[in-house]
């Protein structure tokens, strides 16, 4: 199936602590000692155990994440042409009882 397409969206660390803590401190009030202790503690380690490991499943790496627009587009470019081409359910299916009826216009 062409649509079962695993992706790895890969963002530098160093962007990816900073959107944290302009998160963190703007949406939560927390303070940046707050902020760093919490991310080298929990998130950065988190993150390297259970996300990291799972990169080299991906069929497609994206690097730079939605700031990569090229990457961006050809996805979603893959997408609509998957769905343009993916035969409707009703047009697989031999007729039925079900799907066989006259339907009201």
């Amino acid at each position: 199936n062409l649509f079962n397409m695993k992706l790895f969206v890969d963002t530098d660390a160093d962007t990816r602590l900073a959107r944290r803590v302009l998160r963190d401190m703007k949406q939560y009030g927390r303070n940046l000692e707050h902020v760093l202790t919490g991310y080298k503690n929990y998130v950065k380690p988190s993150f390297e155990e259970f996300c990291l490991p799972t990169k080299k499943y991906a069929d497609v790496i994206i690097p730079r994440g939605a700031d990569n627009h090229v990457a961006v587009d050809l996805i979603v470019q893959h997408i609509r042409d998957f769905l343009k081409h993916k035969p409707r359910k009703s047009d697989s299916q031999p007729p039925t009882e079900h799907n066989a009826r006259a339907r009201p216009h």
